[in-house]
């Protein structure tokens, strides 16, 4: 007499083994596809000026490869602002207005 859970078993096992093969290939194609990270040792050093009439600019800036470039005449304030919303911190601050972020 055969076992009669035996098919159902197999049955299980096939469409258990088809599904995972399936999720596997999906997630190696959405990370093959996927937009290429940001370099995560990125740095931008900013050098401000400031103006009698109390603006604050980027004079000067070095980034990096791979980091944002600032235009120098930019608001000082914005690109701080942009850069710790991209993920960058601010590491080194000296008495000239230089700014040191990384990340």
């Amino acid at each position: 007499m055969k076992n009669p859970k035996r098919p159902a078993t197999i049955a299980a096992l096939i469409i258990g083994l088809t599904v995972g093969f399936g999720l596997l290939f999906d997630r190696t194609t959405q990370k093959a596809m996927a937009a290429p990270e940001a370099p995560q040792n990125a740095v931008v050093i900013l050098q401000a000026l400031t103006f009698g009439t109390g603006s604050i600019q980027v004079y000067s800036s070095d980034s990096s490869a791979g980091a944002p470039t600032i235009a120098a005449g930019s608001s000082f304030a914005q690109a701080i602002a942009d850069l710790l919303a991209a993920g960058f911190r601010i590491q080194h601050v000296d008495d000239h207005l230089t700014y040191t972020l990384v990340r």
